[in-house]
């Protein structure tokens, strides 16, 4: 039967392959696969040690004070200042923040796993919502950002982790602080609305006590009118 337009679509390398041997086409589609892995654009990089180490200087203060030496650090209160110097400037670049827990917050809790691939790296992500970054699309200039820290943020010790990255190369270069800091919880029961929750806690106590002997007394009596 002569064929239609519909049928001459394939091209001269799909023909070949179709008419191959079994073996010879597998191997022709896994030349193929390579070559195109071959001619595909650069990748981002994707993994820490394909980066400068530490090319990035990040510094970070809560309040004008040096967030390493900062007490009382509170998750839903505080406001935290990254600054920066080294980062390259790239065209339409920009930079992304991230929180990472401190290695002594780490050796035990398997969720929190350091791992070379960026987006992988489990001890720069928080887990209570998941999040992989306090801010993302960062400007260069002026080389410093505000973050108010999340409510839902775990207490716990945590560094702060800047990268830098480009529409063309992806993550090009990172940095990290050199000191952690301490971040509490969030308390939202005002001081007042605690003593009286404390009131009523020990009031019902004493109140279900008293009822308690007063029903058993009460019990007793019972009995004994039957005896």
């Amino acid at each position: 039967r002569p064929s239609s337009p519909a049928h001459d679509t394939c091209t001269a390398h799909e023909h070949l392959i179709i008419t191959m041997p079994s073996t010879m086409k597998k191997i022709a589609l896994g030349a193929l696969a390579t070559a195109a892995v071959a001619a595909a654009p650069a990748s981002a990089f994707t993994l820490y040690s394909e980066m400068p180490t530490q090319a990035i200087t990040v510094t970070t203060t809560v309040s004008g004070t040096s967030a390493c030496t900062a007490t009382g650090i509170t998750a839903g209160a505080d406001t935290l200042t990254v600054s920066w110097t080294g980062a390259t400037v790239a065209t339409d670049g920009s930079l992304t923040i991230k929180l990472c827990y401190d290695d002594s917050e780490t050796g035990s809790k398997p969720w929190r796993k350091y791992k070379d691939a960026i987006e992988k790296n489990k001890q720069c992500q928080q887990t209570v919502v998941e999040s992989s970054a306090l801010a993302t699309s960062v400007p260069y200039s002026p080389a410093t950002y505000d973050i108010a820290i999340p409510r839902n943020i775990a207490p716990a010790k945590y560094t702060v982790q800047v990268l830098n990255t480009d529409p063309t190369n992806g993550y090009t270069q990172w940095g990290e602080t050199s000191c952690a800091f301490s971040i509490g919880t969030y308390d939202r029961l005002p001081s007042s609305l605690v003593g009286t929750m404390s009131f009523l806690i020990a009031f019902s106590i004493v109140a279900g006590t008293a009822g308690y002997m007063i029903d058993r007394k009460k019990q007793n009596a019972a009995a004994a009118a039957f005896r």
